[in-house]
């Protein structure tokens, strides 16, 4: 009997121990949620940004305004003899003359105003460009006579008194030098208007040698005011999408 009872218990025994839970499986299941990867347990949603009302309001007056104003574009003049390479405002043109490099350097930002005063018609005013603008005469060796020109504006002539036909249309703002690429606030620079007045004129006719002169400069306020009106009307396009976004 005792032999019978010992088996007896020894099966209960083995049949306990094989419905336990084993401890691998249990210490699993204790495991903290964060033990896994968040990208497992989030589904990220892909934001998108809603148009709000005013946004919506800007695209409509756009899509009319830049009809218009594609409507008044008007065509680059040549400007023969200068290669002119356009970089969004900023505008630079080069020549060679006899081993000299003639660069000019101006920006359109900031530089539209009326051709003439409004008369309170319907008709809007011509609106153009008059950058100030950087003419460098480099030499073979770096040398560099460096003018700041600026365009005469009408409040410089008597009231009632139009500007003569071979007056000016710009003038010399400043003069400096410097060498190569070394052209810093260090560089002494002299004003224009306190040179004096015959060595003023003599830098003027330098200019005009090398093609600067006051028939230049009206071509190159007229390409500049196309130019300027283009990179306005791409603005407008850009901030149509923007505001479609």
């Amino acid at each position: 009997m005792a032999t019978v009872s010992s088996m007896m218990r020894g099966a209960g025994l083995v049949l306990r121990s094989s419905l336990a839970p084993s401890r691998s499986l249990s210490c699993l299941a204790r495991l903290p949620p964060t033990s896994l990867a968040s990208s497992q347990l989030t589904c990220r949603v892909p934001s998108r940004t809603m148009a709000s009302k005013g946004d919506m309001e800007v695209a409509a007056f756009l899509k009319d305004e830049i009809a218009t104003e594609a409507q008044n574009s008007r065509a680059l003049p040549k400007l023969p003899g200068w290669e002119v390479k356009p970089d969004g405002a900023e505008v630079t043109l080069a020549k060679t003359i006899g081993g000299e490099k003639v660069m000019i350097t101006l920006n359109v930002n900031h530089t539209v105003d009326s051709a003439q005063p409004d008369d309170g018609s319907e008709e809007a005013p011509e609106m153009l460009s008059k950058p100030t603008f950087e003419v460098d005469l480099i030499k073979a060796g770096g040398k560099t006579l460096s003018f700041t020109c600026s365009f005469v504006g009408e409040e410089e002539h008597p009231e009632g008194q139009e500007a003569e036909a071979d007056e000016d249309v710009f003038c010399i703002d400043e003069v400096t030098m410097f060498e190569g690429e070394d052209h810093s606030d260090a560089c002494y620079a002299v004003a224009g208007d306190i040179l004096d007045g015959y060595l003023y004129d003599l830098f003027m006719n330098l200019l005009a040698e090398r093609g600067v002169d006051s028939a230049f400069v009206e071509e190159l306020s007229a390409w500049c005011s196309g130019h300027e009106h283009s990179q306005y009307v791409g603005l407008l396009q850009e901030v149509e999408k923007w505001a479609k976004l």
